[in-house]
């Protein structure tokens, strides 16, 4: 039996200005997986995951929101790809991952600065606009990640309030607390 590691892998991101580069015309595999954090969306597009989202409800909803995040792209679905590259993500043994984040140039810089704050610590909104050379930012930063393509790889989990408490998480606070523990992280 293999072990499942909740603490994700090393990223490599590559960046694409969705205003700058088009959807149009790429191809996109996507599926459902079941997971330790639950069920997933993943897709992957030039080699690179674009999406790993938790599917809490309908999951044409989320084929749906692909479809717009990625206009005029063909998508292709494979529920066994997927739960092949999540099986993959989930097992222990470090490695790493490539993953292109597609986004407006504040969430990318939000996103590579979130890439920043490694496993085992967190950081406070303030502290991650900061990092984001956005200071001031802070309730911006908290809707570009909640855009975050790939829940888990860019770790919004280790975001935290300023007074160090737990606030919100798309995935949902017991996932949170969950991905904080496997770090290490006590939460309230």
């Amino acid at each position: 039996m293999r072990k499942i590691d909740l603490v994700p892998p090393t990223v490599r991101a590559r960046l694409e200005d969705r205003d700058r580069t088009p959807a149009r015309g790429r191809s996109l595999t996507a599926g459902f997986a079941s997971s330790p954090l639950g069920r997933l969306m993943l897709a992957e597009v030039d080699g690179a995951l674009c999406r790993v989202g938790y599917v809490d409800g309908d999951e044409d909803r989320h084929w749906q929101r692909l479809a717009r995040r990625w206009p005029g792209a063909r998508l292709q679905r494979d529920d066994e790809w997927a739960q092949g590259r999540a099986d993959g993500l989930f097992s222990s043994g470090g490695g790493s991952v490539d993953v292109l984040l597609r986004g407006t140039a504040f969430q990318l810089a939000v996103w590579q600065a979130l890439l920043g704050v490694p496993a085992g610590s967190t950081e406070s909104y303030g502290e991650l606009a900061r990092r984001a050379r956005k200071p001031g930012a802070s309730r911006a930063v908290g809707g570009a990640m909640n855009a975050n393509p790939v829940a888990w790889l860019v770790p919004c989990h280790r975001i935290v309030a300023g007074d160090g408490g737990l606030c919100g998480y798309g995935g949902g606070l017991r996932r949170k607390r969950r991905l904080l523990a496997a770090e290490g992280i006590a939460s309230a």
